[in-house]
């Protein structure tokens, strides 16, 4: 941490993983944001987060986060109580999701370091300041940081056990390689899909040192065990129903990317087309090319090190539903290979020419993440339709919308109605989740009745099938819903949804549009969480377009908000 390189590029990764975290607060529009601070927060409970998709560790942490935001704030008088502090997770979760989100900025920082000073030791000074520079910059990285998600922290712990087994596997020893199997059976307890740790820690075992007792693997891979029964107990425990989870997850996740791209690396072309248009540019990839070659002549051990978890990691993930964070976990060994690129310039050509080099690879990315920044720190367009319906529209009037659309405060009597519909009243006796949910809709000055099309398990909402809807909007009316909110998806929506869409289209009246777009830019796709559309200038704000419709008498022309 000497370095004062390293110390401005930490402050530059800061900035653009920081700003704009705050993004779409009180409000939390990512699925699984929600759903990840859910089953944290379901810890108080019960140790079990009775959810086995992704290992119990990372569930760990966030609720120990929690806990530590209870404490500071108890201290600085912001919470009177445990009381007060549940309280003000149903009124306004603002402070959970910050400091949640920041777990993924304080593992990116992490990444960097830990990456630096690998690189460092094993290519020279050089190769760690550009490789910590090419983390920074890297758009996926600091997009993803801005989420309470898993990905950015598995890339921490991905060079960690990089770390850990360059440590055990230079130097032997039982105790080196009990440490190197704690951290990779904590990287396995944070996400399944480190488990190619394990196979690529062998390999490296094997090419590093042939004449190692077998008795060093088995002393890692205990560790490993152990570690990953102490940190995700459960999905060991109940095995049989964490393997249902995870074969649900499976047909997802892989089977999906099977029915659309084929049956040999369905996704790599994706994967590649996206680090090189988006995630890391065009030029930073070649200069992976390049650094691959270098690495192979300069040493073999290296390599193999490097890159043997990636290689394994890339052939699962071209087998899954292309998602750009997956390549979270070997952005380091990306950014370090291009480095070595790099410094091999810098021999031939010299430092100048490094320089420029270096300068032009970050630009692509650079741009991508100025921009992302950009659009965190304005408003979704949900937030703003939000706005114009509560200015708008009469206390109590009954609505339609989907799930995570725009955040509409739902009535004390739709509350109650939806509990009773599904034979759910009882909760409110608890004094838990709904009875707080139910407090907090007491307190809104406006809110309404609501009904959510498609289907759901939430108790506290009532779910209109697209089936019941696909002849007309009668079901609507019947329900006395005037108004419907619909939210466009990028791309074209699924037959049972653009018939709804249609029939609203039809039989109502538009009278507001809230666009992301600047100008002429409609024809291109929006900023969603979870998608991987690139990010353009022609957006102003973040979320899709959302538009209300009138299922009554005629209007005026609609107004559109840019």
């Amino acid at each position: 941490m000497r370095d004062p390189w390293l110390l401005a590029i930490l402050a530059l990764a800061a900035v653009l993983r920081i700003y704009g975290i705050d993004h779409g607060l009180p409000f939390v529009y990512n699925p699984d944001e929600a759903n990840i601070m859910a089953r944290a927060l379901s810890i108080t409970q019960n140790l079990d987060p009775n959810y086995y998709l992704y290992p119990s560790f990372f569930f760990y942490l966030v609720f120990a986060a929690m806990g530590g935001l209870y404490v500071v704030g108890r201290l600085f008088g912001r919470y009177e109580n445990v009381s007060a502090f549940t309280v003000q997770f149903f009124e306004d979760p603002t402070d959970f999701y910050l400091v949640g989100r920041l777990i993924g900025v304080v593992a990116a920082l992490a990444t960097i370091v830990v990456t630096y000073h690998l690189a460092t030791k094993h290519f020279g000074r050089t190769v760690g300041r550009i490789s910590a520079l090419f983390i920074t910059v890297a758009y996926f990285h600091v997009r993803d940081a801005h989420y309470l998600k898993h990905d950015v922290p598995a890339g921490l712990l991905f060079v960690l056990a990089l770390w850990a087994s360059d440590w055990a596997l230079v130097n032997g020893g039982s105790k080196r390689f009990a440490v190197a199997g704690v951290v990779l059976g904590a990287a396995f307890a944070t996400h399944y899909y480190m488990i190619f740790l394990a196979p690529a820690f062998v390999l490296c075992h094997w090419f590093y040192r042939r004449l190692q007792p077998a008795t060093t693997l088995f002393v890692a891979g205990m560790g490993s065990a152990v570690t990953f029964f102490m940190l995700s107990p459960f999905v060991v425990l109940k095995l049989p129903l964490a393997m249902e989870h995870m074969h649900e997850n499976r047909r997802i996740v892989v089977d999906r990317s099977l029915e659309v791209g084929g049956s040999f690396f369905p996704s790599l072309g994706k994967y590649f087309r996206f680090l090189a248009e988006q995630g890391l540019g065009y030029m930073m990839v070649g200069l992976i090319v390049i650094g691959i070659v270098l690495m192979i002549r300069k040493s073999g051990r290296h390599t193999v090190l490097w890159w043997s978890f990636p290689l394994l990691f890339l052939g699962f993930i071209s087998y899954t539903f292309f998602a750009g964070r997956y390549l979270n976990p070997v952005l380091s060994t990306l950014a370090v290979t291009a480095a070595v690129a790099v410094n091999g310039v810098a021999n031939r050509f010299g430092k100048k020419a490094a320089m420029c080099i270096t300068a032009l690879a970050c630009l692509q990315p650079l741009m991508y993440s100025i921009n992302v920044d950009r659009l965190f720190a304005s408003e979704d367009t949900r937030t703003l339709a939000r706005r114009k319906i509560l200015k708008e529209a009469t206390n109590g009037e009954t609505f339609s919308l989907q799930s995570y659309s725009v955040p509409l405060p739902q009535s004390p009597e739709s509350f109650r109605e939806s509990l009773t519909m599904n034979n759910a009243l009882h909760e409110l006796d608890r004094e838990g989740k709904f009875s707080h949910l139910l407090a907090a809709a007491e307190t809104e000055r406006k809110s309404f009745r609501l009904y959510f099309f498609g289907k759901g398990d939430e108790k506290n909402r009532i779910y209109l099938s697209y089936e019941e809807l696909a002849s007309g909007l009668e079901a609507l009316r019947t329900r006395g819903i005037r108004r419907v909110v619909l939210s466009y998806p990028p791309g074209p929506p699924q037959p049972e949804v653009a018939s709804l869409f249609e029939h609203v289209r039809m039989e109502g009246h538009l009278i507001h549009r809230v666009t992301p777009f600047v100008g002429k830019g409609e024809n291109l796709a929006p900023y969603l969480d979870n998608e991987d559309w690139p990010v353009s200038s022609s957006l102003r704000y973040k979320g899709p377009v959302v538009e209300v419709w009138l299922l009554e008498q005629e209007v005026g022309p609609p107004e559109t908000i840019r």
